[in-house]
């Protein structure tokens, strides 16, 4: 069941999220953080199918203050506009807020993780560090490699996905990541002879191995979410 729902943000307007629900409960969430296209309509079909498998998914609007709603991937120039008018403090706080909206579902579970597509993947790195994510996933995440001074903090288990072609993330990004993560407790995974947005369906750079792959490990790892707390 999916329906869209209001958040009130710190000073006190209001902002859409995209909120689908799974089959029963109790249920840990899933706090999408979309790509500069936004929340499609084919992104939708994925976030219903993550709640078809027991997650609660719910997709804020993270572009509402400058430029709200989803684009099509032919509208890149207005995509990198609302990129670059984004204040990342503000969008954190909104996520902070998204977090909260989830207290008043019954079908939670109390636990929540993040997951970032492409110019959400920092946002599921500092999701652990400084939301309290009980878990994180990003798929070609970009600008991760800026915020690796807080690797250690990173503690909950994660699951980062990149295309070995991709322009946007070179692999010495990815080298660096990996590197500063070493015995963390998570995953790095490197497809090759894919490119950036290989996971997003509407996307010209869609793959849809890759696409199927990346998100059964992806989930996985969102699946110990599901897990009673040790007493």
């Amino acid at each position: 069941m999916s329906s869209t729902i209001s958040i009130t943000s710190a000073d006190g307007r209001a902002f859409d999220a995209y909120l689908t629900l799974p089959p029963g409960g109790p249920a840990p969430a899933i706090v999408i953080v979309p790509s500069i296209f936004g929340v499609t309509d084919a992104v939708k079909v994925s976030l219903d199918r993550y709640a078809s498998k027991g997650f609660i998914v719910i997709a804020p609007d993270v572009f509402w203050r400058t430029h709200p709603g989803p684009l099509t991937p032919d509208q890149r120039v207005e995509g990198q506009a609302r990129m670059a008018a984004y204040n990342f403090d503000e969008g954190m706080d909104d996520l902070r807020r998204t977090i909260a909206a989830l207290e008043t579902l019954p079908e939670w579970n109390g636990k929540f993780g993040i997951f970032g597509f492409c110019f959400g993947g920092k946002h599921a790195f500092l999701g652990i560090t400084q939301l309290g994510a009980d878990a994180g996933a990003a798929f070609h995440g970009t600008q991760i490699h800026t915020v690796l001074d807080q690797a250690g903090r990173l503690n909950k288990p994660f699951s980062f996905h990149y295309g070995e072609d991709d322009h946007v993330v070179p692999m010495e990004q990815v080298d660096a990541i990996k590197a500063a993560l070493a015995g963390k407790e998570g995953e790095i995974y490197v497809y090759p002879g894919v490119g950036h947005s290989f996971a997003l369906p509407d996307n010209p750079t869609y793959h849809a191995e890759a696409a199927r792959v990346s998100e059964d490990r992806a989930l996985a790892v969102f699946d110990r979410m599901k897990e009673p707390a040790l007493a």
